[in-house]
This record gives structure tokens, sequence and C-alpha cells, in this order.
């Protein structure tokens, strides 16, 4: 099952001034990048077999400096290769061309996986495809298995409604994206059976800290 949006959201055309654009934090899109990324490293400390959906350029990988193996899952080509670059003197990290939200459906090693992992990504998922991706996540992860999402939020459409006052210069940016709305994406972690940890990086930038 391809995500609706995985093609719009291809990032190959962009990807050489990814970098520059995705910490430029004058941008509100772009403030609190550093911050969550940090937030990343730590959360992933005593992780061993990681899953990065959604990889891009590899930033997220590179914050995380203990583990076993990293799985790098983007559907950009030209993302991937410049991952692997900037990748290059870390060990044990495995290179996958998906879709992001079918990439769990036959994957290898399956039963190693202790950590899901996404910045900046799920949210190119409708609010629907987040719903089957959380389950798949948590059908795939053991028993204290984490997820360790960080991403452009809304607590809820009122805070949307709020944000796009605040700036409506990006209403169209806003408007082309996915955003997860917190409260209802927590209760869905919640209900299928995570406990859920918010984090706060910025107006937009959000981390969901979860363990199955």
């Amino acid at each position: 099952m391809h995500s609706q949006y995985a093609q719009k959201f291809n990032h190959d055309a962009i990807a050489d001034a990814y970098d520059n654009n995705i910490q430029d934090e004058t941008n509100p899109i772009r403030k609190g990048y550093k911050d969550m990324m940090q937030w990343i490293g730590k959360k992933t400390g005593t992780s061993k077999y990681i899953i990065d959906l959604g990889c891009g350029t590899g930033n997220t990988t590179k914050q995380i400096k203990y583990y076993e193996k990293i799985y790098c899952v983007d559907i950009s080509k030209n993302m991937l290769e410049i991952a692997k670059n900037k990748l290059a003197k870390k060990e044990n990290i495995i290179f996958i061309e998906s879709d992001l939200l079918n990439c769990l459906d036959n994957f290898q090693d399956k039963n190693k996986v202790d950590t899901i992992v996404s910045t900046y990504a799920i949210h190119h998922l409708t609010q629907k495809e987040k719903h089957i991706f959380f389950k798949k996540a948590f059908d795939i992860l053991p028993n204290k298995g984490k997820i360790v999402f960080g991403d452009l939020m809304f607590q809820n459409k009122n805070y949307e409604s709020i944000m796009k006052q605040k700036y409506p210069n990006l209403v169209k940016d806003f408007d082309d994206e996915v955003y997860w709305y917190i409260e209802d994406e927590t209760k869905q972690l919640k209900e299928i059976g995570f406990t859920v940890e918010i984090s706060q990086f910025s107006d937009l930038s959000w981390g969901i800290y979860g363990e199955k």
C-alpha cells in the first residue's frame, strides 16, 4: 500500500538544497530543528536496531550515536545518495528506497527492530494513513519497543487556526502538507497500545515518544 502523496513529496528535485533549507531556523516551519535533533539522539540512546523512516539526507541517523544497525528508508533516490555520502563513516547502515507507508509490510529483520524513528516525514501521510502506519509500527515492535517521531504538528484544529492567523504568509504551506493533530494522533497511539510523551520545540515542531 503506497501513500497517496508519495510522489508529490518525493524530494529528488530538491535534494541538493534540502540541508540548507531544513536548517534555516529563521523560517517558523524550521524553528526548533536543532533542539529536535538533539532530543532524537537522547531518546534513541538505548536502541539497538533502528528504522529511520523518511531518512532524507541522513541528518536524523547522524544524531544516533549508539546502535547495532540502522535501516535508512526514503522514497527519494537522490536523498539516499546524499545520506550514503554523509554517513559513510558510520558502520552497519542499510539504505532502502521505499515509500514509508508500505516499507514495514515485508521488512527483513523485523524481529530485531526495537525502535522506529522519523523526523519531518510522517506529515506527508494523510491522517487515515498515519493511523494505518501507527498500527504497522506497533505490530513490528516488541514489548518495550519505541517510537520517536519529530514532526510538524498542530495541537488540534483550533490551534491550526491560531497558527494561520499568526503566520498568514505560511497558510499555503500549511494547507499543502498534512500536519499532525496531536490530540487525535496521540489518542490513536494510546488506543493501539503505546504510552505517549509529548515534547514541544517551537510553535510547529513537536516530538512524540512512545513505548509499546
